[in-house]
């Protein structure tokens, strides 16, 4: 049975193990497969941390198997206060089932009772399957970064969304 929780500082090895298979399925992730040298030891502290700044993390479980997370960091700054910069992954194989939407949809919740009223990302423009998700969700392309990302040699551009909740 699939169930999305918080993340827990008792999730770290199992969260960590997710992180580090997400990097090897996809191009698309900020780190190259065997590049995170997160210890479970930091991971554990970055959850801690993590919870005491307000940043909102929630997981995909399966049968207690982490298979997908979504994180919101909602910014310091007076100024940017209203704003949420989020992060999301999801393995392959759970992947156009509509998880990603029920994730999304859980942290844009938790947003909107914490008063944010803009979400906003950045996605590779290669990734037309999380790009397909994002604006069935209500995302606006706002900007392209160019060469963001060198991917097998290759440069890629990154789009910057945004949403207004």
């Amino acid at each position: 049975m699939i169930i999305i929780r918080e993340l827990q500082i008792e999730d770290a090895e199992n969260f960590l193990n997710l992180l580090n298979i997400t990097d090897t399925e996809t191009t698309f992730m900020l780190y190259e497969k065997g590049e995170r040298k997160t210890t479970i030891e930091q991971q554990r502290k970055n959850i801690q941390d993590g919870i005491k700044k307000g940043i909102l993390t929630f997981i995909l479980e399966d049968n207690k198997k982490l298979v997908g997370y979504v994180w919101g960091n909602i910014f310091t700054a007076n100024r940017k206060k209203h704003c949420m910069y989020l992060a999301v992954a999801i393995l392959k194989e759970y992947t156009g089932k509509g998880n990603g939407t029920k994730l999304m949809n859980t942290l844009e919740k938790q947003a909107i009772e914490n008063g944010i009223n803009r979400l906003e990302l950045e996605v590779s423009e290669k990734n037309k399957f999380a790009i397909s998700l994002y604006e069935k969700l209500g995302f606006e392309v706002e900007g392209v970064k160019r060469r963001a990302f060198l991917v097998n040699g290759n440069y890629e551009d990154e789009l910057i969304m945004g949403k207004i909740i």
